[in-house]
């Protein structure tokens, strides 16, 4: 009797033991102070570096038949987090190397709260000979073990990836030593690597998905597929073809959501145009269902293909990723081409690029504006409409001249001259509210 009254005991205390544990973490893991503080703004050499390393990292790992060294400097890894913070607006991330371990930092900063500003990570990964190690695990100012982090990771990448396909890639890496400022990971994929990433790619890309998707983006693919047969590949606007989807979603409301609507029409768009490349981003929408067709190449915004491109193209993009990405993005292809080699640093792309992000936020946010989107568009069947005026708006700067005109990308004069592109976005009658009539 006296067991059993201990345990009634216990199950009873068990939702206050639960809370005061949960209340606890709350309190020990909220910080006031970030602990790594904002990043310097990213330029266009992070940028390219960057992209270098994620290219050299795939060939590395695609043409591997055995047992290879992958060498990662702390430089690089610095970029790495460099870019992620700049492209994830609230997360900050630092990485620091010493003779024995590498540490990652990381500062999120939460919504506004009476607790706390930031939750504070700090994870150190050793040196071994043994794979991938998480010594210890820094939460606030909870120490935790480390050992938990990366089986809990695999679980639940498993999960999602379905077959063990995290467990199995992570169990390719076989160790990690740092040489001065380079870390040297030895890893030896499975012999099917190649198979399975494919196959964990489309896994994610599969949960991207909403029912009926797929089907709908199939079916604006094909109305697409004939305007271009009804046009014979002539040069018009971007408008003669988005508008005519629009129309057609309009009609099935009765059937569908606006915002599915509109979102298959953005992948029908993007698919179509980029001659199927875009599917490497959102999956194989239409492609597993029918042949790609050929699209045509002189379609404009502005009476320019290079914007139609910027505008098409981070719309789906926002769409594919968070919004703030979507902008990152289109910052980061600006910043590729002040370089050398590039075109120069464009407003006038950025312009297209912003009002594409501006267009997906707008078609999807909510039924109301999805539905406004389409009938605005239906109703005054002109560009000028949705795609702003680039009049004025600098182009072909390289990096001296960029510089020494607006400095980096967080300054005041830059930033000015985003917020002008934004207030001619904003008067747009897509987005103004005023473009459809009452009633």
């Amino acid at each position: 009797m006296k067991i059993i009254r201990t345990l009634i005991v216990l199950l009873a205390s068990l939702p206050t033991i639960v809370i005061t544990c949960a209340a606890a973490f709350v309190f020990l893991a909220i910080e006031n102070d970030a602990l790594v503080p904002d990043q310097p703004p990213a330029n266009y050499q992070a940028v390219a570096s960057g992209k270098a390393l994620l290219k050299r990292i795939i060939q590395k790992v695609d043409s591997a038949d055995k047992e290879f060294i992958l060498a990662i400097s702390e430089q690089e890894f610095r970029i790495l987090a460099l870019l992620g913070s700049h492209t994830f607006q609230h997360l900050n991330t630092d990485i620091h190397f010493n003779p024995t371990q590498i540490t990652f930092r990381i500062s999120l900063q939460l919504p506004p709260n009476p607790l706390g500003n930031y939750i504070n990570f700090i994870s150190q990964v050793p040196q071994s000979n043994e794979g991938i190690e998480i010594d210890r695990v820094q939460i606030g100012s909870m120490m935790l073990p480390g050992d938990w982090l990366l089986p809990l990771f695999s679980f639940l990448a498993d999960t999602i990836l379905q077959n063990q396909q995290a467990t199995l890639l992570l169990s390719s890496i076989h160790g990690m030593r740092i040489e001065g400022d380079t870390a040297l990971f030895k890893v030896h994929p499975p012999r099917d690597v190649k198979t399975r990433l494919k196959q964990a790619v489309k896994t994610l890309q599969a949960y991207r998905f909403t029912p009926g998707e797929r089907e709908r983006t199939v079916y604006y693919y094909g109305i697409l597929v004939g305007i271009s047969e009804q046009r014979y590949y002539r040069g018009t606007s971007f408008n003669d073809y988005l508008v005519p989807l629009l129309d057609e979603a309009n009609k099935r409301q009765h059937n569908s959501s606006a915002v599915a609507e509109n979102r298959a029409i953005v992948w029908a768009l993007a698919i179509y145009f980029s001659s199927g490349v875009f599917e490497t981003l959102v999956g194989d929408l239409v492609s597993s269902e029918r042949r790609l067709a050929r699209p045509p190449y002189n379609i404009t915004l502005g009476g320019r293909t290079d914007l139609m491109q910027h505008f098409l193209y981070s719309a789906a993009i926002a769409l594919a990723t968070e919004q703030s990405i979507g902008i990152a993005v289109g910052e980061f292809k600006e910043l590729l081409d002040s370089g050398n080699g590039g075109s120069g640093f464009s407003f006038a792309d950025l312009a297209a690029d912003r009002a594409g992000i501006r267009f997906a936020a707008e078609a999807t946010s909510s039924e109301k504006l999805a539905r406004q989107l389409q009938q605005s568009l239906v109703l005054h069947n002109n560009e000028e409409v949705f795609f702003p005026d680039i009049s004025g708006l600098a182009e072909g700067l390289d990096e001296g001249t960029f510089q020494r005109q607006y400095g980096h990308t967080k300054s005041d004069s830059y930033l000015q001259l985003i917020e002008l592109i934004d207030q001619r976005i904003a008067r747009l009658l897509a987005y103004s509210g005023a473009g459809v009539k009452p009633g």
